[in-house]
């Protein structure tokens, strides 16, 4: 058997593996259900075969879920807001998309509560968002659960809640009701039509005579049932997805002139109108109140993404350039076309057509994002391990004259036996800066970050004493500092290092923006080979014992907090190629490869620093 058959052979008992354990996990979960019209799930579905007898029909998204502890998004300043704005743009260019409006829950007693109305042409545009990238990264980052419903619209698709009308409000407030019946309750469409006809009569009573008393406009709409996640759902599964309707109010209100008493007072008129004869339980009721935000309009066509005039070689670099947020004009194959492109990468890799793959492309769809389906969100892997850490002093240093082959060696010996025989002292490194020959820097590696501070006195006082000394020195002395994960052998793992890039994110200050900028960057690693794909040469690797947070006692002073990410490179043409490649990718899909590096520039809103350097053996 040939290495191509057994390959196929080995792919084919994965499949049907997967086969048997999905169909074991059918037989034992409880029934899941994810969003659809006309009972079909999202996912079932292309454009060119929806299952609904008219895919014109307007669409309206309705988009819920909890904010983590500490997300504010009402401030336009902090980063969850910057995510957000970056989310409804690229959202907005989704073909079909006819506006957005967004708000925040302000009767959540625990969590704050994001909610968003989107407004589709059509069942066809309602799917494209669904396959698309969407609130995606966004719920990954800010949110505890999601709630993804839609429901089928029949009103002006330009302002379905009537806000071009209510420009004179400053604050406009969204009493959202809604009433769960059972399918049985409501299961001919007489009885649905009674129902509407009675909330749009009480909706009119209230107006009758006082100007509105603060009430702008009103619509109501039926919540689309969700279907069963499983392909082809047996008839229970089915059932089970069937067992009630939703019917759902939004009252415009002038906040300004609001008074919670009048939309209770609504729910409690409606209520006796809603028992049917045929059922002993009662329609539940909820309300939830919503302060709008903001409005989104659809993007103006787009122009076509530009090629930077200058080469982008650096991570620093590209993330200071724009990344067009933007629908990729193919989603429902951009999987399958991303996958083919990898796999013939790391062919051609594999023989040596080309010096390593492409960089991994991949995105969680919106249509998978419901309540119970929230994925775990993994932590950075550069966590404080149980045999400590190291911590690493960068002194920084520029030459008069193009001399540092010459001069750099006898200039590191010295830090090294002077800097050496201080207490904690572990190794030292000298390397090159790659991009600027009369620069370099002394890495000095101590055994802890206690053991630094006891010294750090004496080491600053030797080095300056050093640089004032020093004919050669062009520019005073400037430090910077990392922490390096100690392995179980002790090893620092430089020794080993060819080439070395050190990224700078500069982060306002907060756990919050931290525990984001992790997460972040964490997804940014990921964009390398597959791990299972062994023996492929890669261009860089991600250490996760390089780099990490500066100590809050190098940054007192500072108004932000500092990430050190440290990518070792293979050779500096590598890095040329897989940057290039990288960009062109982002340009190309801003589903796979766009937004995560998006991620990285928005929550390091004191922007990015870096250096290449070549470490030194001598």
């Amino acid at each position: 058997m040939s290495h191509h058959q057994a390959h196929e052979e080995a792919m084919r008992q994965a499949r049907e593996t997967q086969f048997r354990l999905q169909q074991e996990a059918r037989r034992i979960a409880t029934p899941r259900f994810g969003p659809a019209v006309s009972g079909v799930l999202w996912r079932k579905s292309r454009p060119e075969g929806i299952a609904d007898e008219s895919p014109q029909t307007p669409i309206l998204s309705i988009i819920e879920f909890s904010l983590k502890p500490g997300v504010d998004l009402g401030d336009g300043s902090r980063p969850p807001r910057k995510l957000l704005d970056a989310t409804l743009r690229y959202i907005s260019s989704i073909p079909g998309c006819c506006s957005i409006e967004w708000g925040l829950r302000l009767d959540a007693e625990v969590e704050a509560g994001f909610f968003c109305l989107i407004y589709w042409d059509s069942v066809v545009a309602w799917h494209k968002f669904q396959h698309s990238l969407g609130f995606t990264p966004l719920v990954a980052l800010l949110a505890s659960d999601v709630s993804n419903r839609c429901a089928k619209f029949a009103g002006r698709i330009s302002s379905a809640l009537g806000l071009g009308e209510a420009v004179r409000a400053t604050t406009i407030i969204i009493d959202v009701v809604s009433v769960t019946f059972s399918t049985q309750d409501v299961s001919s469409q007489e009885r649905g039509s009674t129902i509407e006809e009675r909330w749009n009569a009480l909706v009119a009573s209230l107006t009758d005579g006082d100007g509105g008393n603060g009430l702008l406009h009103s619509h109501a709409v039926w919540l689309e049932k969700n279907a069963s996640t499983f392909a082809d759902p047996s008839p229970a599964e089915a059932a089970a997805a069937n067992v009630s309707a939703t019917f759902t109010a939004f009252l415009v209100w002038d906040g300004i002139n609001y008074d919670s008493h009048r939309a209770e007072h609504l729910c409690d008129s409606l209520q006796p109108s809603l028992q049917s004869p045929h059922r002993n339980e009662p329609p539940t009721t909820s309300r939830k109140l919503v302060q709008l935000i903001n409005q989104v309009q659809p993007q103006e066509a787009h122009n076509p993404p530009q090629q930077p005039t200058s080469s982008l070689t650096s991570l620093a670099s590209i993330l200071q350039s724009d990344f067009p947020r933007q629908c990729s004009a193919d989603l429902f194959n951009l999987r399958e076309h991303a996958r083919r492109v990898l796999d013939r990468s790391i062919s051609d890799t594999r023989a040596r057509t080309r010096l390593f793959p492409l960089p991994q492309g991949y995105f969680t769809s919106q249509g998978e994002l419901h309540e119970g389906s929230m994925s775990v969100i993994s932590e950075w892997r550069n966590r404080q391990t149980s045999w400590g850490h190291y911590l690493v002093d960068i002194v920084w240093m520029q030459l008069k004259r193009h001399s540092v082959r010459v001069h750099g060696p006898r200039i590191y010996n010295q830090i090294k036996d002077d800097a050496g025989a201080l207490p904690g002292f572990v190794e030292a490194f000298w390397a090159r800066d790659v991009e600027d020959d009369t620069k370099f820097a002394v890495l000095i590696v101590w055994g802890s970050e206690h053991a630094q501070r006891a010294v750090l006195h004496d080491c600053r006082r030797i080095l300056d004493g050093l640089a004032a000394s020093s004919s050669h020195m062009s520019s005073p002395l400037t430090y910077q500092t990392f922490p390096i994960a100690r392995g179980h052998e002790g090893s620092t793992g430089l020794d080993r290092v060819e080439y070395l890039e050190l990224s700078w994110f500069y982060l306002p200050p907060g756990a919050l923006e931290r525990q984001l900028f992790e997460y972040a960057y964490s997804v940014f690693t990921r964009m390398t080979v597959p791990s299972q794909q062994g023996g492929i040469p890669t261009a860089f690797r991600v250490s996760s014992n390089l780099g990490g947070w500066q100590p809050a006692e190098a940054t007192e002073t500072s108004d932000s907090q500092t990430f050190t990410a440290a990518l070792t490179w293979m050779s500096p043409a590598a890095r040329q190629e897989w940057y290039k490649e990288l960009l062109g990718a982002s340009l190309w899909s801003y589903e796979l490869f766009g937004h995560k590096l998006d991620a990285l520039k928005i929550l390091a809103t004191g922007g990015v620093s870096g250096r290449f350097l070549a470490m030194q053996r001598s």
